[in-house]
């Protein structure tokens, strides 16, 4: 919660960030946080209520986006990554543009031994840890840590 305090406090009055939201009957349907910068916008966030998909409040939420990026001069719109297995997310952002394939690159599990390989080791043993962890201390470590994994 503090994320989503931090980027309305901080990004939403400099125009870096916009948050859309559908309403049917003055209730909140669906909601999407886009950020901006350098004539791009990125999907960042998004959430909508199964039960009002069929009026299709997402569909109004981007082409509102697009609507305003455009307004703004903005030259991209990026929906973020998704899934392989995730078809019906894919087929949704299909609908609004091209697709890009990206390229991904892993150091291979026979690498030397070095600082990347201690930091995995942190990262399963924090994984671990968050995972059998109670909510309290799950959140001290994201106030904590977040800043060194965004």
């Amino acid at each position: 919660m503090r994320l989503f305090k931090l980027l309305w406090q901080r990004l939403h009055p400099t125009g870096l960030a916009r948050t859309l939201i559908a309403e049917l009957d003055g209730r909140p349907i669906a909601a999407a946080m886009f950020l901006r910068f350098g004539g791009t916008v990125v999907y960042k966030y998004g959430a909508s209520a199964p039960e009002h998909w069929r009026e299709r409040p997402n569909h109004l939420i981007f082409w509102r986006a697009i609507q305003d990026a455009c307004a703004a001069g903005d030259r991209c719109l990026d929906l973020g990554r998704s899934d392989p297995d995730n078809a019906g997310l894919r087929a949704f952002k299909s609908h609004w543009g091209r697709r890009s394939a990206l390229l991904y690159t892993a150091i291979p599990a026979s690498a030397p031994a070095s600082r990347g390989v201690m930091q995995n080791i942190g990262a399963r043993v924090l994984s671990t840890t968050i995972r059998r962890s109670p909510p309290l201390v799950c959140r001290a470590l994201g106030a904590a840590l977040y800043r060194y994994a965004a």
